[in-house]
């Protein structure tokens, strides 16, 4: 296992998926994304000072009976896998995990993103049916989770590395430790507050508990600009990122996304483009409690809305309403930050313009 597993490009490049990405080369959307971000919950345990989605969290829950026709209607669409996150946590869902297991039901292929709290609750269905599992903990120690994800859970740090050791014991699928990298103002005096000194110990925790892989991520802003980091600390980072290639084994990686070293090699954190449509929304979108939304970066932003869920996605999907909506956002105007999704965008235009142009 490579940073393959973060890659849209070569998840995209699967032959199971030929079919889909010539359906957007020939201009024929005929069936829905493949994969959908599903977040069935803005209910959360946690209050993360850094958490993109704060100021949508704990303001209600897709309903349990809609949750399960929501994923009937998925299937009826083609999707071929969902991922459960937030938004919210995604198993503090009341219907969990129905939802999980209907997903199974369908040959959905399940990815599961979490705080790792209430992994104990759902753990023998996570087990059979997740295919990974990703527990976002951002620490090494109970004194430095508190700080950057702090609850009202007693032992929280405990309680999650030991659902992680768990899980590990029992799960068919991927199971990985992600660690955000933060630094924050202190406002009680000039020093920042960060965790990025416990970046090995974490990796190292994370191969010990039994996980597949460790991540590591930069922050980003309210407006999702990847946050610079300071002099001192992308020093210690870049430290640490050495010392950990030695962990690397047949059974563990360390991994990170592109936007790693994108964050440490570039005196800006734009990232310019020069296309006018975002192909990647007809391969993958966000499903929420408040509606159909493009992608994670634009969750919640009523001006970019593509439907609600109280219609049948399948139906909605390929709809000329869904279509002009997704037609309407243009990356090089709305999305002047670095976007995961940049790649994969790159290639497909590159291929549709090849089949226009006969090559």
């Amino acid at each position: 296992m490579a940073n393959d597993v973060l890659s849209f490009v070569a998840k995209l490049m699967q032959p199971s998926l030929r079919g889909r990405v010539e359906e957007y080369i020939h201009a024929r959307i005929t069936s829905g994304p493949i994969i959908v971000e599903f977040d069935p919950t803005t209910a959360c345990n946690f209050a993360c000072p850094e958490c993109i989605s704060l100021l949508l969290l704990n303001k209600g829950q897709v309903e349990a009976a809609r949750t399960i026709a929501l994923i009937d209607e998925f299937h009826l669409a083609g999707v071929k896998g969902v991922i459960f996150i937030g938004g919210g946590e995604p198993l503090a869902q009341k219907g969990m995990p129905a939802p999980i297991l209907r997903c199974c039901e369908h040959g959905i292929a399940v990815g599961l993103t979490t705080n790792g709290s209430l992994i104990g609750r759902y753990i023998e269905t996570i087990s059979e049916c997740v295919s990974w599992t990703r527990v976002s903990v951002d620490a090494a120690c109970q004194r430095t989770f508190s700080t950057f994800r702090p609850s009202n859970i007693p032992d929280s740090f405990s309680k999650i590395t030991s659902n992680i050791g768990l899980l590990a014991k029992s799960k068919k699928g991927l199971l990985g430790y992600s660690f955000l990298l933060i630094e924050r103002d202190n406002l009680l005096d000039d020093e920042m507050v960060t965790n990025i000194h416990e970046v090995y110990q974490a990796a190292c925790l994370a191969r010990e508990l039994g996980c597949d892989y460790f991540e590591y991520k930069p922050m980003v802003d309210g407006h999702h600009n990847l946050f610079c980091l300071s002099l001192g600390v992308r020093e210690s980072l870049a430290e640490q990122i050495e010392k950990m290639r030695s962990l690397n084994t047949d059974s563990f990686r360390v991994i990170a996304p592109n936007s790693v070293s994108y964050l440490l090699s570039r005196p800006s954190m734009d990232q310019p483009k020069d296309y006018t449509t975002c192909p990647t929304l007809e391969m993958r979108t966000v499903v929420t409690p408040k509606g159909i939304y493009p992608c994670p970066y634009k969750r919640g932003y009523e001006d970019v809305r593509l439907g609600d869920i109280d219609v049948r996605f399948n139906e909605y999907w390929i709809s000329e309403k869904r279509q002009y909506l997704a037609m309407s956002i243009n990356p090089s105007k709305d999305c002047p930050f670095y976007c995961i999704r940049h790649d994969m965008n790159v290639m497909l235009l590159s291929l549709a313009q090849a089949y226009r142009n006969g090559t």
